[in-house]
């Protein structure tokens, strides 16, 4: 899946869709194999987190570490996609250079960020958290307009998901992911002020216990309105 989404936004990058100085990453656990094929675009990055324990493992990897999770397999795979002359060690320490900020989002609040007040950014990728915090497609809208809140008229958001998903399993706890279809996805993006440019999906090859949907999908939004 991970090698599905990377080539997805090299393509997009490469086409000219995902471009701009500000990245903000709001994402399901300390991940960052989404902002490889991308982060050369921009030159201030943050990232989002709401967990304590990815949180701290993030800032590990940031600071390079031991005893955090090691990229290398991502970082490899992306260089070998972009067919890229630059080391993908390069290529990690240039992404931990961008990364400007690693802070805890609340979306309870009125400024999911605070007491920090962030500059409206060109871009706002989001990997899988957003139906996991919402418990209801209003909810859901809801969360899309705070995520509005953080983009410039004309920025561009990005979310990479699921559809028809059920639950996802950690040490054999299911948790909730909220089940919406495309028309859903279309329909709360649009009521949030966006415009979908592009939406692609496909059947998902995943059929275990640990998460389960139908499809996975990735869209582009650009935000035409302020709500």
């Amino acid at each position: 899946i991970g090698l599905t989404y990377q080539r997805l936004l090299l393509t997009w990058k490469d086409a000219g869709r995902i471009k701009g100085d500000i990245l903000i990453d709001l994402s399901t656990g300390p991940c960052i194999f989404h902002l490889l094929p991308i982060f050369k675009c921009f030159k201030d990055i943050t990232i989002l987190e709401f967990n304590e324990s990815c949180l701290k493992d993030l800032q590990k990897w940031l600071n390079k570490e031991t005893d955090t999770y090691d990229w290398a397999h991502a970082s490899k795979i992306v260089a070998e996609l972009k067919e890229s002359s630059e080391s993908w060690e390069g290529d990690e320490d240039d992404l931990r250079r961008r990364i400007k900020r690693i802070l805890k989002y609340d979306f309870t609040k009125g400024n999911p960020t605070d007491p920090v007040i962030l500059q409206k950014a060109d871009c706002v990728i989001v990997l899988g958290v957003l139906a996991h915090i919402s418990k209801d497609l209003d909810v859901y809208c809801n969360n899309l307009k705070k995520l509005s809140s953080l983009l410039k008229l004309g920025g561009r958001l990005l979310i990479i998901g699921g559809f028809h998903a059920s639950y996802y399993t950690v040490a054999k706890q299911k948790y909730h992911i909220l089940n919406f279809s495309e028309q859903d996805l279309r329909a709360a993006l649009c009521s949030s002020g966006f415009a979908v440019e592009r939406l692609e999906s496909k059947d998902s090859r995943i059929r275990d216990d640990t998460v389960y949907y139908h499809h996975i999908f990735m869209v582009s939004a650009v935000k035409n309105i302020e709500i």
